[in-house]
């Protein structure tokens, strides 16, 4: 425990506040009458805004430098440090790019549903225009739809668009204020002043009260503007009424002020208008629409950003698996899913040197790997098992070089880069064709991390896509493998896969061979007059009654198969065989050098996104020593000692005691750990300031508050 420094009282040393009014040298003074008065107010002002493409660019921006730093203590290369700098740069504005792409054609139907729907409301006289959408119980999710709303709606028009979330309107007057500062709000570069401006002035420069809609009225009509368009995001959160006092007021203005209502709705239109009165209801001119939920937007999300081709960097299957659990159990937005996907990126590109091996084969070279690369793939655990499985394989020479020599080892860490984009391509095939059987019905998701995780073997137990395609009948079979031979010649443009091309000239032919053949059989089939079927189908399996000494048995038998039934089921063979032999894949895991294009730690993902601070200070408090790393708390092991910190000390009697603290108590079995009999020895006063100190750190970190049951006492606010 670090001793007590002497302190020497100074004269201002018992003010409760100070007065600061620092001198040009940066030095402090004491206030006096000749001191120089307070500046005026300056008014904030900001970055001039240019509109590029209907939406306002700063002009001053500019790429932003994300400061990577040489990392293997300072020994990494500049040219390898700026690869990573630019393999960030580059890689994450595409993705992020083809997610927002993804987001906007996820609610493409919904806005032009809702445009159409005001443009053809607008003759409708008496009535508000009312668009009910159905957002699903996932609200948070829905930030962008509405603000492409307010795009789609406003461009090319006079349209001003309001959205009002329940927590900024708790009443009616502040609902009014937010409805009327945000439909009057001038254009961004129409004044330098923004926000400063007045818009509550009328031609005469009579003013007008913030929540007086006669204000929105005049400016309306200086501005030339058209309708309104009011959009409660969380209506279901809004007070019933205060949605029933704004829409009569409302349609108490209709006639001057063109409204436009949108309700966001979590639950059903029914259960909504159940809760505004018939005479407010009948107000309202409404339609319903529904968007896409946030499951298919996040699978969309996922197949563009984590699983398509075209994604850098590989997210690993704990790590995966952590993030969509998170998105199911939480209800957390896209945009959550969306920051953590960066954040991964970072987190790999910003402190893994070996990231650079993400980089093509034209900016990665033999002279870029310095020694410490070379080090650094050895002590991989990749690399241990690639070694073991060469010694087992015999090929003593290759682990040896691999061990011993730098160049050859150089050699394979750059042909990793093909066999990279082999293992992904094969993986992404394997499951898109699963995917196109339609015979299980897992989401692509669990698919993908299942297949990262384990590997894809069909011929396993684990399997479950051979059995439903044997038990298919001729007709299934055709339709499957057509299915499987458009996957083939389409890829898939959810995951940037390509067709297959040449790679699949035997497979292709393989299938058309079986298709003909079942169609074949099919004719003949039709010409006996006899249902095609084979011995795994249920009509080839027929249940007997067997009575055994006054007692009934029932058994399964085989019916008798016809030479066009046994051909089928050769057929079916043939076709799962092909199948198997052509989706497989290995587990990421067991690929060498894996560790360079696949992200898979929790830590820094669960420390950012799902923080656990009441942890963390539960377990500084009570072992001390594993964070301050000190001698003298190095033997408590757990247990509280007098050498730990006061507030450690002071956290160990908190957890021993009851609901409510008598101070006095507390402080008496303080003193008694480190009085003068203690290894400390610590005089009474002393340890009082100690004391008080520490209570008040447990009080600051929210353990303790003070009772208002008895002045002496202390509540205790957390149990461990």
């Amino acid at each position: 425990m670090a001793e007590i420094d002497d302190h020497t009282f100074q004269e201002d040393d018992h003010r409760a506040a100070y007065v600061s009014n620092p001198l040009s040298d940066g030095t402090a003074a004491v206030p006096s009458a000749g001191a120089a008065p307070r500046p005026a107010k300056r008014r904030r002002v900001s970055a001039k805004k240019e509109v590029v493409n209907g939406r306002s660019e700063d002009q001053t921006s500019g790429p932003v430098d994300v400061g990577f730093l040489p990392l293997f203590n300072g020994q990494e290369s500049p040219g390898a440090v700026k690869l990573r700098g630019e393999l960030f740069e580059t890689a994450w504005p595409v993705l992020e790019g083809r997610i927002q792409n993804v987001l906007r054609e996820a609610n493409r139907n919904t806005l032009d549903e809702v445009s159409t729907f005001l443009r053809a409301a607008e003759g409708e006289k008496g009535k508000i225009p009312a668009g009910f959408i159905i957002t699903g119980p996932n609200i948070a999710s829905q930030d962008l739809l509405f603000e492409q709303l307010a795009e789609t709606l406003c461009k090319g028009s006079q349209t001003r668009f309001v959205r009002l979330r329940s927590a900024e309107a708790p009443n009616l007057k502040a609902a009014l204020k937010k409805i009327i500062r945000d439909a009057t709000v001038r254009v961004a570069g129409d004044d330098e002043e923004g926000d400063d401006v007045e818009v509550s002035v009328g031609q005469d420069g009579r003013k007008y009260l913030d929540y007086d809609l006669e204000a929105l009225h005049v400016s309306l009509k200086l501005q030339q503007s058209g309708r309104v368009i009011v959009a409660f995001q969380d209506s279901e959160a809004f007070d019933n009424g205060l949605l029933t006092d704004l829409i009569a007021l409302f349609h108490s203005w209709h006639d001057r002020i063109q409204f436009s209502l949108l309700f966001g709705i979590a639950t059903s239109v029914e259960l909504f208008q159940a809760r505004l009165l018939k005479s407010i209801a009948r107000h309202l001119f409404g339609a319903q629409f529904d968007v896409v939920q946030a499951g298919s937007v996040l699978d969309s999300v996922f197949k563009s950003a984590v699983a398509g081709s075209h994604a850098l960097l590989r997210l690993g299957p704990s790590l995966l698996r952590s993030l969509v659990e998170r998105q199911q159990d939480q209800v957390a937005g896209i945009q959550v899913f969306i920051s953590s996907l960066k954040y991964a990126y970072m987190c790999h590109l910003y402190a893994n040197p070996l990231s650079v091996l993400l980089a093509d084969d034209a900016h990665i070279n033999r002279e870029l790997l310095q020694p410490e690369h070379i080090e650094a793939v050895r002590s991989l655990e990749s690399f241990k098992t690639h070694v073991e499985a060469s010694v087992e394989a015999r090929q003593l020479s290759h682990a040896q070089s691999l061990l011993d020599d730098d160049d050859y080892l150089a050699e394979q860490i750059l042909e990793q880069n093909q066999k990279r984009r082999d293992y992904l391509v094969q993986l992404l095939r394997s499951l898109h064709l699963i995917a196109a059987t339609g015979l299980i019905s897992t989401p692509f998701t669990d698919l993908y991390v299942t297949a990262l995780s384990e590997g894809i073997d069909l011929t396993s137990e684990k399997a479950s896509v051979l059995d439903p395609l044997r038990r298919l009948g001729p007709n299934e079979i055709v339709s499957l493998i057509h299915h499987l031979l458009n996957a083939i010649e389409i890829g898939s443009p959810e995951l940037d896969l390509q067709g297959w091309g040449p790679d699949a000239d035997e497979l292709v032919a393989s299938l058309a061979e079986i298709r003909d053949e079942v169609e074949a059989l099919v004719e003949r089939a039709k010409d006996s007059r006899k249902t095609l079927k084979s011995k795994y189908s249920a009509q080839s399996r027929v249940l007997r009654t067997t009575v055994v000494a006054q007692k009934v048995q029932l058994s399964r038998d085989t019916a008798t198969l016809t030479d066009e039934d046994r051909e089928f089921t050769e057929a079916i063979d043939r076709l799962a065989d092909l199948f198997s032999r052509s989706v497989n894949c290995e587990p990421v895991t067991s690929r060498f050098l894996h560790e360079a294009w696949v992200y898979d730690s929790k830590s820094p993902y669960r420390d950012v996104f799902v923080p656990r601070p009441g942890t963390t200070l539960s377990r500084a408090l009570s072992r001390p020593n594993d964070y301050l790393g000190c001698a003298c708390c190095s033997k408590a092991n757990g247990t509280v000692t007098a050498t730990m910190p006061t507030t450690a000390v002071l956290y160990h009697l908190y957890l021993e005691a009851g609901a409510l603290i008598n101070v006095a108590d507390l402080w008496s079995a303080y003193y008694a750990l480190v009085s003068d009999e203690s290894d400390i020895g610590m005089d009474e006063r002393t340890a009082l300031v100690h004391f008080y100190r520490g209570l008040g750190e447990l009080r600051a970190m929210g353990f303790v508050k003070q009772s208002k049951k008895k002045a002496d006492h202390i509540a205790k606010l957390k149990w461990i």
